[in-house]
């Protein structure tokens, strides 16, 4: 049976097949059988559509934001995808509705402008000039392309001007600026008692059967995060200048092509006397050191000998013995009125008096070198450092798209995009989602990609790049999911928390007892006991002194007018303090510096243009047909 159909598949049955098989991929596209669907729409802003794909690009660049600005203090679940996507998406659709409301109000930026600036922008410049190479090879890396980049350029360049004409039609008047001193300004203060919530600890006692139900409460706590190990091949160009292959050929025509950069620098062989004279140093005794000076120097113009006066009279303890010699010395060594001084000189001749910060100084040539074109020889080692950086300059964006073009090609493995650039594949210790990079990979991207959804199903990350001539490509290696630990593992944490916690609700109840007794008109020294009344005279509302909490709780009355008020809070350690806000005295803008004066201006007018900029976005949002598919 099977020869019968392969036989009769040469024929007309096998081109009828054809045809009813290409009828339907014509009509609803291949992707009904293969079940590929498109990309799905988040958000439709007037026919404008924000995709899934443009939103999970979005995200995962403002985490990566957030990771650089908040380095070791980043924390994922603070920023998961449930929490950044609602704002991210949000703030999108802000930005199409601006876009569209600018475009009907013929807002432009010229291609001049946008063109002026991609060239100012110090990633996309070698030595100090726009590379265009760099340029594309930057926006590659990030998965854009020249037309869309200089698009969000024009954008911005746009909203600016939208911003500046906000700008231009606020101001702030005296009295806002009065008032917002006064407030800002202020400043309190207070006695307060503090009960340490250790001081209840030792009569907490925690049976096995608060402790499992504290836990199985608490789940969250006793998680094990979610980790990785990745492997990575990181390619950059100082490894990559290593396997540039040298002849002595190539280094030779390198040299002559480029024997211009190739100088010996000019040396002096230097002697000089210093006599001591500083910055605190009185005026007689800065006019005995200069007479004593020019003194030294007539005596050496009339031919006395400057190694036994050096030796004799000099203040400088390295060089005196040494006849005042100083070796041979390279420009950029010594301070600059000294060096102008002596590189003013020729070989043999003597200078007047120099002052410089360390006194008056009497300077002799004895020699010169150096200064002119420098032979192979002398400069081989540099010549080939320069050619190998050279050469892997010229590779380096060739092997970047042959690293990244191969580990798409070969997604479940590295091996094969290693082989490609002649390069190893390493491997990291365990990270977590909030782990820095690791060491040589210092970009938050890295973590990002290790933990997002098609890295973690075991494809190649794209290219990443971390610096302009460093990139790397990820995969994971090793992968554990997030889980929560048993109660055996962690026992005595969950004591020691459950104490805490009590320990911090005995010391509450204890501080609220004195609390009544001072708003029945008890004195704060009556109540303390033998806890200690502390001052805090004066505290601003950005104090560091004191607690946090104490600092916010203090300033969230009213000020205190006829009667002291009466108030408590926890600190995040669990200790309760009991305080007494006793004076408040309104900021002054007399006292204010007109520089900080001017800076609070600035402030209140950039908060009026946000306020102005948000007011005018929703009213164009109110209008605009904005519809958003929930899923």
């Amino acid at each position: 049976m099977l020869q019968a159909i392969r036989d009769k598949a040469q024929g007309w049955i096998a081109w009828a097949i054809v045809i009813l098989i290409t009828i339907p991929f014509a009509l609803w596209g291949i992707q009904e059988y293969l079940g590929v669907d498109s990309d799905p729409t988040v958000a439709e802003i007037d026919g404008v559509e924000i995709t899934e794909r443009d939103l999970e690009r979005r995200i995962s660049n403002v985490r990566e934001n957030l990771r650089a600005q908040f380095g070791n203090n980043f924390n994922a679940e603070v920023f998961s995808d449930e929490r950044l996507k609602p704002q991210v998406l949000e703030g999108m659709i802000d930005e199409v509705v601006l876009d569209q409301a600018m475009e009907d109000w013929n807002m432009r930026a010229s291609d001049a402008q946008v063109r002026w600036y991609i060239s100012t922008m110090e990633a996309f410049q070698r030595n100090g000039k726009f590379d265009v190479a760099l340029y594309e090879s930057l926006l590659r890396n990030q998965g854009l392309s020249p037309a869309g980049f200089e698009l969000s350029v024009r954008r911005d360049f746009v909203k600016q001007q939208l911003q500046n004409a906000i700008n231009n039609g606020l101001f702030v008047t005296k009295a806002e600026i009065a008032d917002r001193i006064r407030l800002q300004e202020e400043k309190r203060s207070l006695s307060y008692i503090k009960i340490p919530a250790t001081e209840f600890a030792s009569s907490i006692e925690v049976s096995d059967e608060a402790a499992n139900t504290f836990y199985q409460n608490n789940t969250n706590a006793f998680k094990t995060p979610e980790r990785v190990k990745i492997s990575y091949v990181l390619l950059d160009l100082e490894t990559l200048s290593q396997q540039v292959t040298v002849n002595e050929e190539a280094l030779q025509d390198f040299f002559e092509q480029n024997s211009a950069d190739f100088i010996v620098p000019e040396e002096r062989k230097l002697r000089h006397i210093l006599i001591n004279a500083t910055a605190q140093s009185s005026t007689e005794d800065e006019a005995a050191a200069l007479a004593k000076a020019t003194e030294l120097q007539a005596q050496l113009a009339e031919g006395a000998d400057f190694a036994a006066l050096a030796k004799e009279n000099s203040d400088d303890a390295g060089s005196a013995e040494q006849g005042g010699d100083l070796g041979w010395v390279m420009p950029g060594v010594m301070v600059k009125p000294f060096e102008d001084a002596a590189f003013a000189l020729n070989a043999g001749e003597m200078s007047d008096v120099i002052r410089t910060e360390f006194g008056f100084h009497v300077i002799q040539v004895d020699d010169v070198r150096g200064g002119g074109q420098a032979g192979y020889d002398e400069v081989r080692y540099d010549v080939e450092e320069r050619y190998r950086k050279r050469e892997a300059e010229d590779l380096f964006y060739d092997y970047a798209e042959r690293l990244a073009d191969t580990a798409y090609e070969t997604p479940d493995s590295l091996e094969p995009a290693a082989n490609a650039v002649g390069l190893t594949v390493q491997t990291s210790d365990w990270l977590t989602r909030n782990s820095q990079p690791p060491a040589g990979l210092d970009t938050p991207k890295v973590i990002n990609l290790a933990f997002s959804e098609d890295v973690l199903q075991g494809n190649n990350s794209e290219l990443i790049e971390i610096e302009a001539e460093k990139s790397v490509v990820i995969r994971v290696q090793e992968h554990e999911a997030e889980s929560v630990k048993p109660l055996a593992d962690v026992a005595d944490e969950v004591k020691k928390l459950l104490v805490a916690e009590k320990s911090a609700e005995a010391a509450a109840a204890r501080g609220k007892e004195l609390q009544q007794q001072l708003e029945a008109g008890s004195a704060l020294s009556d109540v303390a006991g033998a806890y200690k009344v502390e001052k805090a005279d004066a505290i601003g509302r950005n104090d560091r002194t004191l607690p946090a909490e104490i600092t916010v709780k203090a300033f969230s009355v009213a000020p205190p007018e006829e009667k002291s008020s009466v108030l408590g809070t926890v600190t995040a350690e669990g200790d309760y303090y009991v305080m007494v806000i006793e004076k408040a005295e309104q900021g002054d803008s007399a006292k204010l510096a007109e520089t900080e004066q001017a800076a609070l201006v600035s402030r209140l007018v950039s908060q009026q243009s946000q306020v102005q900029l948000d007011a005018l976005t929703q009213s164009l949002r109110n209008k605009a047909g904005v519809s958003i598919n929930a899923n």
